[in-house]
């Protein structure tokens, strides 16, 4: 059952945008397998593994929350996302 979704809008090729997320997730010890259409994944957190999806679609991408700790909240988690993919800088996500 999915727990939330939500879409991110971007402007920068998508390509580098599937790319940074990847990095940002595989840094922090999760998975991630896709490309530059769907794919999914899994994000450790203190409280638990956050797992989805995502698809992507024109200038948007979908993402499909399946799994999470009960102490993360759908909001935290997209914001964090939004924060780490919207930022020129290479910050970790960070759910804590």
């Amino acid at each position: 059952m999915t727990k939330c979704n939500f879409n991110i809008n971007f402007t920068e090729p998508v390509d580098k945008l599937i790319e940074k997320a990847k990095n940002g997730i595989t840094s922090i010890g999760g998975t991630f397998e896709g490309n530059m259409k769907k794919g999914i994944y899994s994000i450790p957190t203190q409280a638990g593994k956050v797992t989805g999806n995502y698809l992507v679609k024109e200038n948007s991408i979908v993402f499909e929350i399946i799994d999470k700790p009960a102490l993360v909240s759908c909001k935290k988690i997209e914001n964090e996302l939004r924060k780490y993919l919207s930022s020129t800088s290479e910050a970790l996500l960070s759910f804590d």
